[in-house]
């Protein structure tokens, strides 16, 4: 029901690398993720980027820099077999000092585990806990990990010697707090999608067609 939705923000993506998707709570932009645009990447539409792909889904949590640590050594681990848990730790400590290096952390991450040229989907599902986690005071040092968080994103958003893709999916309510940061606001100014309601023959198109499929 959202198959005109996802051609949007392909372009988008395509276009400028990023785009934030907007959206009120319940309003489906993490269904919108992960069964309109990543099916739609894979099938090989952005037409210079090809259908290899590497999706890499985080979300901040209360560890923004770590978790998305995590979830790049765990897109590497779901290939393999077997995995050695004291491996796993000590890949995603390294990964996280990487990550905390530099602005470019993030472009250095991914060139280590990109040896074959894919194509990479940075995928930061629920941006807002982010907000939260600044103001929480969780960590001593939550505002300055939120910034250095914001800057991997948008120094990998905007270089073009790795093939990487930057998409944020956020509540609505949450997009006066991208003010916080200068640079986010202005990406998020050139590419956002807002995600309309759905209408009715939308909502047909969301039940019929599952069913046609089964």
């Amino acid at each position: 029901g959202r198959e005109g939705q996802s051609d949007e923000i392909l372009e988008m993506l395509s276009d400028n690398r990023f785009c934030a998707v907007i959206g009120a709570s319940g309003s489906g932009k993490s269904s919108l993720m992960y069964c309109g645009l990543i099916p739609i990447l894979y099938g090989g539409f952005i037409s210079q980027a090809g259908s290899s792909w590497r999706v890499i889904t985080t979300r901040p949590g209360h560890e923004p820099i770590n978790n998305l640590a995590s979830s790049i050594v765990d897109s590497v681990n779901k290939e393999s077999d077997r995995v050695d848990e004291k491996d796993v730790f000590v890949d995603k400590t390294i990964a996280s000092t990487v990550l905390r290096s530099s602005s470019r952390g993030l472009i250095e991450s991914i060139k280590q585990l990109n040896k074959s040229n894919e194509n990479v989907l940075i995928l930061v599902d629920q941006f807002e806990e982010l907000f939260r986690f600044k103001k929480s005071g969780v960590s001593s040092d939550s505002t300055n990990e939120s910034e250095a968080f914001v800057k991997l994103l948008l120094e990998a958003a905007k270089q073009s010697e790795v093939p990487i893709y930057v998409v944020l999916t956020m509540r609505s309510d949450f997009i006066g707090d991208c003010a916080q940061f200068p640079n986010l606001t202005k990406k998020i100014n050139d590419s956002h999608y807002l995600i309309p309601q759905m209408t009715r023959a939308d909502v047909q198109q969301a039940i019929m067609g599952p069913v046609a499929v089964g």
